[in-house]
């Protein structure tokens, strides 16, 4: 006997994995640990949430923000300022979490579907998201966390993406964040990736810039985006905004060439049409892990 669910009603976790990446190992049985979760009482509990973000800060300090309770949740009202969680794991094997005051040091209200970058400097910038009242509104409100203060900070709003989620951020080696993809209802539907918002973290000021359009992915959201050698963001997967079909197909955008430029990637198509799975760039190889499968979007 087992329980069937649907994507929106199953249960979340509240476990914590940890996979080192410093010797290889078979990508069909990678040797995930449980470090945290309720499942075992003596470890320090996170909140059991999806779609919410995780942002390291430093080497050993991460803040989650975001996410949904979900159905059994002690978390009955989602639309507060009170997701902001902090994360310590100088031990790998047996973190420690801070569960913050509501309004904490400003924070925003709870979001899911939101994406977020940390500088190099330790700076965390958190992008739109969708309310995590079942509303399917989005957020055009985009912040700075600075874990030095703390504080939170709005971001200026002159050329900010407009109410976007499921949407990707990926910051650059010379600080200039990209902001792509994703849903908005404001504007009726999906964002083109010929379209792409930067934020510069100096001047903290924004621009929309276009790409070459001859050679574009479908619009999207719930995909990955990494980062890569050579100035370039890979991409994979996603669904369309009803979230009823997949795409299996992959990217990459080459930030180095004026316009920005898309090719498409066959090899990612083996991953499968998947969608709100991770990335994660480790030397020259990207390793990608769960998802959600449906019939992929041709």
């Amino acid at each position: 006997m087992f329980n069937s669910f649907s994507y929106t009603s199953a249960p979340n976790t509240n476990d914590l994995l940890y996979l080192p990446l410093s010797s290889s190992f078979l990508a069909e049985s990678p040797p995930w640990i449980i470090v945290s979760g309720s499942a075992n009482s003596s470890t320090s509990q996170g909140p059991a949430l999806s779609w919410s973000t995780l942002s390291a800060y430093t080497t050993s300090d991460i803040l989650l923000f975001g996410g949904e309770p979900g159905p059994n949740s002690d978390i009955v009202i989602v639309d507060a300022a009170d997701s902001a969680v902090l994360l310590d794991v100088f031990s790998r094997l047996q973190p420690n979490w801070t569960v913050e005051p509501p309004s904490w040091v400003g924070e925003p209200i709870r979001r899911i579907r939101h994406a977020t970058v940390t500088s190099p400097s330790g700076l965390v910038f958190i992008f739109g998201g969708e309310k995590a009242d079942g509303s399917k509104n989005g957020f055009s409100d985009h912040f700075l966390f600075d874990p030095n203060a703390p504080s939170f900070a709005l971001l200026p709003s002159n050329n900010a993406p407009p109410d976007i989620y499921g949407h990707a951020a990926i910051i650059l080696s010379d600080g200039r964040i990209l902001v792509f993809g994703g849903f908005s209802q404001s504007r009726g539907g999906l964002i083109p990736f010929s379209t792409i918002w930067v934020l510069d973290t100096k001047s903290l000021s924004w621009a929309v810039i276009s790409t070459d359009t001859s050679s574009l992915p479908d619009p999207r959201m719930a995909f990955v985006a990494v980062l890569i050698p050579g100035g370039k963001i890979l991409i994979h997967g996603g669904s369309d905004a009803n979230l009823l079909s997949n795409f299996a197909d992959g990217w990459v955008l080459d930030t180095t060439t004026n316009p920005m430029t898309w090719t498409p990637v066959v090899a990612l198509s083996q991953l499968g049409a998947r969608r709100d799975h991770f990335a994660v760039s480790s030397a020259n190889m990207v390793i990608f892990g769960f998802g959600v499968y449906l019939p992929a979007h041709l």
